[in-house]
């Protein structure tokens, strides 16, 4: 899955987002700030962006994802 893909996705997914990434395949790190986090807990706001890849998770397309979150 390709980093703009996986940006993309999460913009479309969870508004005002910005999304900072580095690393490559399979090791992938992002960090995703936004207003929509606000009022969340690190663990919701965990799940928020993971559950956006779910289906590539179950097919193994995505393997691992390291997310970090912040509020805007």
């Amino acid at each position: 899955m390709s980093p703009e893909t996986i940006i993309e996705m999460i913009q479309k997914t969870i508004p005002d987002s910005v999304v900072e990434m580095n690393g490559e395949e399979c090791t992938t790190a992002i960090i995703v700030t936004s207003p929509a986090f606000e009022g969340k807990s690190p663990i919701q706001r965990h799940r928020m962006v993971n559950d956006i890849f779910k289906a590539q998770f179950a097919s193994g397309e995505l393997h691992a994802l390291s997310i970090k979150t912040k509020v805007a």
